[in-house]
């Protein structure tokens, strides 16, 4: 890979922690700025659209979903991009590409330019600015791996909770134009220049290692250890013989053992040490890492790959019709918008919950537990017809997306390793994509025969079940080089 032949330098900025924390700030300062692409930001859009320009919702639903289909087509080319030039470059172009794709959608004049508008927000934005933080981070975290992407969810769980508010505000303000100007110029001036100067690709290019283990001189080696007990035994004799005078004979065997005893246990603990320091920096912790060809040849790849377009489809699709669905329960555009900024303030501190259990279970076992929540979600919003029922939806959809923010970006690098995680991911970004593209138009069609949503909710529980039956029959699986 072209990017791991960079010579190593010193990190932009001295911090006393981990350098691979900044990175993880970076990218969840992608994933807010991937907002203006993200359904959550668009659907505010919608109703303002069929306003201005007299369409039909199943025709820009049409347009969103078509646009959005092909936009899927290019994102496992934006993932080799990553693998080959490295996520700092990439992340650089594709921020300044959606700023401009911003500035595009400010000055729409009617179908073919809301279709280009929608074509680059959906593989800008929703695509490429989720894709690449999510490829980013593993380089730099194994065994920290969730904590580090749960950190890194809470700028997509902000995004979600801002973008809604902050566009019905502005739209009604200044209007649609000037809120997709104002977008453009905030990723521009802030998220473009903070992607050039903070982010490396790999640890490895600033000195560091994966998980940012300490180096030898913040160790004690063997000698130290020795020193320091035999110093610690001679002070503690010293000052015990004045006390245990009479006693002497008793005391000096007994601290021998205990000192004994406490310098083998230092012994042991630095012979740990000192192993996983070997391992992390000559054998990459024992990762194994597939190609793009060996992933496909196994089934657990195809299994996870439909169990993540799941949620893509489902949540694009209540998500792009939520203020329509909100409208049909008898509610308000505003609890509509309430009910997203719920889902990601509740989402928020779930996500450092399920960052911690898929550090501690099986990646696959969370993920089944995602999706039988996901069906709860779904069944309280097709019975929903309060106030109050709004919110008990959004806090459950909020620990939903919780947990699938982090199961869905781990679960790639903690099956086939990091070193081809862009093909990888681009792959199933690509998918995910596709999905999101078929979710707003089954929804617009059954509420154009039905005028209601009813029946298209009961049919989309069958989604997220069939994926938490077949998650839990595929575990991580193995390497052909360690069988």
């Amino acid at each position: 890979m072209a990017q791991q032949g960079v010579a190593a330098t010193e990190a932009p900025m001295k911090t006393p922690f981990y350098y691979g924390w900044v990175v993880v700030v970076v990218s969840a300062l992608g994933l807010f700025f991937s907002g203006p692409g993200q359904t959550y930001s668009v659907s505010i859009f919608i109703d303002y659209y069929i306003q201005d320009f007299e369409f039909s919702r199943s025709f820009v639903s049409g347009l969103y979903s078509i646009a959005t289909l092909g936009a899927g087509f290019l994102l496992a080319f934006v993932g080799r991009l990553a693998d080959r030039f490295g996520q700092r470059a990439t992340m650089g172009i594709i921020g300044t590409l959606l700023a401009i794709t911003c500035f595009w959608n400010s000055l729409l004049t009617g179908p073919i330019m809301m279709f280009i508008g929608f074509f680059f927000l959906r593989l800008l934005g929703q695509g490429s600015m989720t894709l690449l933080p999510n490829t980013l981070v593993p380089q730099w975290f194994m065994e920290k791996r969730g904590r580090a992407l749960s950190v890194m969810a809470v700028g997509g769980f902000i995004s979600a909770a801002i973008y809604p508010p902050v566009n019905t505000f502005m739209i009604g303000f200044i209007g649609w134009r000037l809120t997709w100007i104002f977008w453009g110029l905030l990723i521009l001036l802030i998220f473009v220049p903070a992607t050039l100067y903070f982010v490396r690709n790999r640890p490895e290019q600033v000195n560091e290692v994966i998980d940012g283990h300490p180096r030898d001189r913040y160790r004690l080696n063997r000698s130290q250890v020795k020193g320091m007990i035999a110093a610690i035994f001679i002070v503690v004799n010293s000052l015990a013989f004045v006390y245990f005078f009479s006693n002497w004979y008793v005391w000096f065997p007994v601290s021998a053992v205990l000192f004994l005893f406490l310098y083998r246990l230092l012994l042991r603990r630095l012979e740990k040490q000192e192993s996983h320091r070997r391992l992390n920096l000559h054998g990459e912790v024992n990762e194994v890492s597939w190609t793009l060809n060996e992933a496909m040849k196994t089934r657990a790849f195809w299994i996870i790959l439909f169990c993540v377009s799941v949620p893509s489809l489902v949540n694009t699709g209540i998500t792009f019709h939520i203020v329509s669905i909100a409208e049909g329960k008898g509610l308000t555009p505003g609890t509509a918008a309430t009910m997203l900024a719920l889902m990601a303030i509740i989402g928020f501190p779930i996500s450092f919950i399920s960052g911690y259990l898929v550090d501690k279970f099986k990646v696959h076992y969370i993920l089944a537990v995602t999706f039988f929540i996901h069906i709860v979600a779904i069944l309280v919003l097709w019975q929903l017809n309060s106030v109050v029922g709004a919110f008990i939806y959004g806090g459950i959809w909020g620990i939903a997306h919780g947990f699938e923010r982090v199961v869905l970006s781990i679960i790639w690098p903690n099956y086939f390793g990091r070193e081809h995680l862009g093909s990888i991911k681009g792959v199933s970004q690509s998918v995910m994509v596709f999905a999101s593209a078929l979710g707003p138009l089954p929804f617009a069609l059954f509420y154009d025969w039905f005028s209601r949503y009813d029946e298209v909710l009961l049919l989309t529980t069958l989604l997220p079940l069939t994926a938490g039956l077949l998650v839990l029959i595929s575990p991580k699986p193995k390497h052909t080089s360690i069988e």
